[in-house]
C-alpha cells in the first residue's frame, strides 16, 4: 500500500512539473522567408529556458530513439549555441549544429524571444544508428522540445509540441532591406524616385506613372517587373492597367515605344526575359499577358541583373522612363558577375528616369 502511494505521488508530482511548461501558442511564435531558408521566432514564456528543434516527439514507452535536428554548416543564429546531453557539454562533432535556443533576443511583435535559422534541409541521427533529412518547406510539422532548463538538459523537466511552418507576413511590413537598398541608390544615380508604398494601392500608382509621362514627339516606356511568387497580388492589378497606360500615354504621345523586362531569382525558370523597345506593342502584350508569378524562394530577387538588361535597348528618345514594380531587395552578395555597381552605372549612362516601387508584402 505504501509502494501504491509513493508511486501514485511520484505520478502526480511529475504532472505537476510537466504542466509548469506553458503550451505554444499560435500568437506565440512567427516564421519568416530568410535567404536560402527561414527564421522562426518563438516567444519566451515563463518555464520556458530553452528549446530544441527535434524530428519526432518524445517516444512515451521510452523505446524509440528521437534526435535533435541539426544543420550541416554554422549558421550563426544557433552554430554558437550549447546543448548539454548526460550531463556533458556537446560540441560540434560530426557537423552536429543543433537546431537549439538559450539566448534570448527581442523580436517585434514577440518581445523577447527564441530564435533559430532552419536552412532549407536539415539533418537528425547519425551513420551508426538512424539517420536522415528533412526538407524544411510551408506545412511541415516541427517538433518543438521545451526545457525548463538552459541547454537543452534532460535533467529538468522537458515537454513536446508540433507547430506547423506558415509563413507570416503583414500588411504594414516590408521586406528586408528594400527601402534602404533602393533609396540606397538614390544616392548614387540620378533621376530615381523611390515610391514607398504605404497602403498597396498599385492602381493609384500606375495612374500617377501615366500621369507624368510628358506629351511629345516620342517617349521610350520601359516596365521592369518582378514575377516571384509573393508579386501573386500585384500581377493581376498591373495586368489590368496595363491597356489603359498604354491607351493614355498613346494620346499624348506621337510616337510611343514600350520594352518589358521581367526577372525572378537564381535557380528559377528564368533569370530575366526581355521584349525589347517597339512601337509594335504586340511582343509586350504576349510578355505581360504570360506573366506567372513563382519562384522566388528568398528574399532577394535578381534586381540588379533586371536593370542591366536596360543596356540591351535601344533607347532614341529624350524622354525614356522606366516603372520598377518589386516587393524585394537586390541580393546584398551577388550571385554572378553583375553587381550594384553595375547596375548604377547603366542608370547613369543611359539617363533613364526610373521610379522604383517598393510594395509591401504579405
Amino acid at each position: 500500500m505504501r509502494k501504491n502511494v509513493l508511486t501514485i505521488f511520484m505520478t502526480f508530482s511529475c504532472l505537476f512539473m510537466y504542466s509548469e511548461i506553458p503550451e505554444i501558442k499560435d500568437g506565440d511564435f512567427i516564421f519568416l522567408r530568410a535567404d536560402s531558408g527561414y527564421d522562426l521566432y518563438v516567444k519566451k514564456l515563463g518555464g520556458i529556458d530553452s528549446i530544441l528543434l527535434t524530428e519526432s516527439q518524445k517516444d512515451p514507452l521510452m523505446k524509440k530513439t528521437n534526435y535533435g535536428l541539426r544543420t550541416e554548416k554554422f549558421y550563426p543564429a544557433n552554430g554558437d549555441e550549447i546543448r548539454i546531453l548526460d550531463g556533458k557539454e556537446l560540441h560540434t562533432s560530426y557537423e552536429a549544429f543543433y537546431l537549439v535556443d538559450s539566448t534570448i533576443e527581442y523580436y517585434p511583435g514577440l518581445g523577447d524571444s527564441f530564435h533559430f535559422f532552419l536552412p532549407e534541409k536539415v539533418f537528425f541521427g547519425y551513420p551508426w544508428a538512424r539517420t536522415g533529412t528533412i526538407n524544411i518547406i510551408p506545412g511541415i510539422k516541427i517538433n518543438l522540445r521545451l526545457f525548463d532548463k538552459k541547454y537543452a538538459d534532460y535533467s529538468g523537466t522537458f515537454k513536446d509540441q508540433w507547430i506547423t511552418l506558415r509563413i507570416n507576413y503583414t500588411a504594414s511590413s516590408y521586406r528586408p532591406e528594400l527601402i534602404e537598398k533602393s533609396r540606397e541608390f538614390t544616392d548614387k544615380t540620378k533621376g530615381i524616385t523611390v515610391i514607398q508604398s504605404e497602403d498597396n494601392n498599385l492602381e493609384s500608382i500606375l495612374d500617377d506613372f501615366t500621369e507624368r509621362i510628358k506629351p511629345g514627339k516620342d517617349a521610350d516606356v520601359i516596365f521592369i517587373i518582378d514575377t516571384t511568387e509573393s508579386m501573386v497580388e500585384e500581377i493581376p492589378v498591373f495586368k489590368k492597367k496595363y491597356p489603359e497606360i498604354k491607351k493614355k500615354s498613346s494620346e499624348k504621345i506621337d510616337n510611343l515605344k514600350i520594352g518589358v523586362i521581367l526577372f525572378k531569382d537564381y535557380g528559377d525558370i528564368y533569370l530575366t526575359k526581355i521584349s525589347a523597345l517597339s512601337a509594335d506593342f504586340r511582343l509586350a502584350d504576349e510578355l505581360i499577358n504570360g506573366i506567372m508569378p513563382y519562384g522566388g524562394q528568398d528574399i532577394p530577387e535578381a534586381r540588379n541583373e533586371a536593370i542591366c538588361e536596360l543596356e540591351k535597348f535601344d533607347l532614341r528618345s529624350d524622354n525614356r522612363y522606366a516603372l520598377l514594380i518589386t516587393d524585394a531587395p537586390p541580393h546584398p552578395v551577388p550571385r554572378g558577375s553583375i553587381t550594384e555597381d553595375d547596375a548604377i552605372n547603366i542608370i547613369n549612362k543611359n539617363r533613364i528616369d526610373i521610379e522604383i516601387v517598393c510594395l509591401q508584402y504579405k
